[in-house]
């Protein structure tokens, strides 16, 4: 037999017959044109009560009153066209008793059955049975008060949080799908609430479930495995199919992941990548896409706030360090970084005058060395006017000066130097070059920083900005045209795939 709930259990002990209803009805008027034929035995016409029209309000008391007294509570009105339902708090126990249910939302409006006025009751019983005519989802027992059954209280409770909503009609015929606000009433369609009741009657079943499974779990963990885990090995929660699925459709827009959601998410898709690369190749080779370009859009940023931030040169070789992929944009073929500040020689018998630069970098395919000189942003890259042209400046040609010293000491010393080295490096041409200022803006300037760069001898020199300028032109190349630049990028068709 199924247990009570507390208030079944707290009716049954009732002993003074209560709650009680109270009924008035208006002067009620008779369609005579819908006559029920004569009854045997009086000779009388008995009316049905479908042919009653006018209304009628039942009240409702949970404790004794005179029929007079002003203690009782208006939880039903009948009309010809709507059934409506006041619900408030039926106990006297209750702080807010006799008070509305749902805060704004006073009543709960059911429009009449297809062809027929509702009936009017004239006792308890009556009411009963107009009541078991509800839609489900609604309380069909007014001892425990009229309204929503409490596990469906969150669509009342989601309607209640519009601003100035006092009613929700049901109805049905057309518009039976309907959820729209008209004034100051919410239209609710029968089909519409049936879709509701459902969804939430499949979200409490599964979190039945989910729970009871993560109970024998937790106690199997704690008891059995703890015990004796040589016979009771570590289990791993299963997963119901499409939970995660079912959790994302449940809104209308994608939700929000807490840092530890962010990481575990991470490693489920991590996980989950040799099984991907077969059942859903598309779904993994856009979700590549989508991450290589979300990463270097980031870049980019940090890129753009280093550089109105004034960076000094520390900084600058931290960031570069962590995203040596910036560097590769100085060379016009692939390579691969070797070490951060390498020492490169120069250092006499007494351990002084060594030498060390910011990169060490190495061509992919040949292991060709290359230096690079990391200065900040903000030095200047030309000096003095001198004529009609201009000299460069003292940090521009310094660190000129200083990177053909180390490409000097490299290809002296380059087997002394690569010795320890577990990559197979080479010097067979020393590629130098300087990550220096900004481009200028004047044109006679350009020019001349123009002519200083392409004059020197196996030495770039390269400018943060015109690095920005490479990294902004690689993301809109891979970024998919689109007319709105808030939609999403473009799925990678089947066809599309290398593999």
């Amino acid at each position: 037999m199924p247990s009570l709930r507390p208030s079944q259990y707290a009716m049954q002990q009732r002993t003074d017959g209560g709650p009680f209803l109270r009924i008035e009805r208006d002067d009620l008027e008779y369609d005579t044109d819908e006559v029920n034929a004569p009854q045997e035995g009086d000779g009388e016409f008995e009316w049905g009560m479908d042919q009653i029209y006018g209304a009628s309000r039942v009240y409702y008391s949970d404790v004794a009153l005179p029929n007079d007294s002003l203690g009782w509570h208006l939880i039903l009105e009948v009309t010809p066209d709507d059934l409506i339902i006041h619900p408030i708090y039926p106990r006297s126990t209750h702080p807010q008793y006799g008070e509305p249910r749902y805060d704004t939302i006073k009543s709960i409006i059911i429009t009449r059955p297809v062809y027929q006025p509702y009936a009017h009751p004239s006792d308890k019983y009556d009411v009963e049975e107009l009541l078991g005519g509800l839609p489900a989802g609604l309380s069909k027992d007014w001892r425990y008060g009229l309204g929503f059954h409490y596990e469906y209280r969150y669509i009342v409770n989601a309607v209640a949080s519009l601003e100035g909503v006092k009613e929700i009609m049901l109805h049905g015929e057309r518009g039976r799908n309907d959820a729209r606000v008209k004034g100051s009433t919410y239209f609710l369609g029968v089909d519409q609430l049936e879709v509701l009741r459902k969804r939430l009657d499949q979200l409490t079943q599964r979190h039945q479930r989910e729970t009871a499974a993560d109970k024998k779990l937790v106690c199997y963990t704690g008891l059995l495995h703890k015990a004796a885990p040589e016979l009771y090995p570590p289990r791993a929660r299963k997963l119901a199919p499409d939970m995660l699925a079912n959790l994302v459709s449940l809104g209308s827009v994608t939700p929000q992941l807490s840092p530890k959601d962010q990481q575990q998410a991470a490693k489920l898709a991590q996980q989950s990548v040799p099984t991907l690369a077969k059942s859903e190749p598309r779904t993994l080779f856009n979700l590549k896409a989508e991450i290589e370009l979300v990463t270097l859009g980031q870049l980019i940023e940090v890129y753009r706030k280093m550089m109105d931030s004034n960076a000094n040169e520390t900084r600058w070789q931290a960031f570069l360090s962590k995203n040596p992929f910036i560097l590769d944009m100085a060379f016009g073929y692939p390579v691969k970084k070797i070490a951060d500040q390498p020492y490169v020689g120069g250092k006499n018998f007494s351990g002084r005058g060594g030498q060390y630069s910011d990169f060490l970098m190495a061509a992919k395919a040949t292991g060709n060395l290359a230096l690079i000189e990391i200065k900040h942003p903000q030095h200047d890259l030309l000096g003095k006017q001198y004529r009609k042209t201009y000299t460069p400046s003292y940090e521009l040609s310094g660190s000129v000066g200083q990177i053909i010293s180390q490409r000097s000491h490299v290809q002296r010393e380059i087997y002394g130097l690569a010795h320890d080295l577990k990559e197979r490096v080479h010097a067979h041409a020393v590629a130098a070059i300087v990550i220096i200022g900004r481009t200028p803006e004047e044109e006679d300037k350009q020019e001349a920083f123009e002519q200083y760069r392409n004059g020197l001898k196996d030495v770039l020199v390269v400018t943060f900005d015109e690095l920005q300028d490479r990294l902004e032109s690689i993301h809109r190349a891979l970024t998919p045209p689109t007319l709105d630049p808030e939609a999403k990028p473009e799925l990678i068709r089947d066809e599309d795939l290398p593999f």
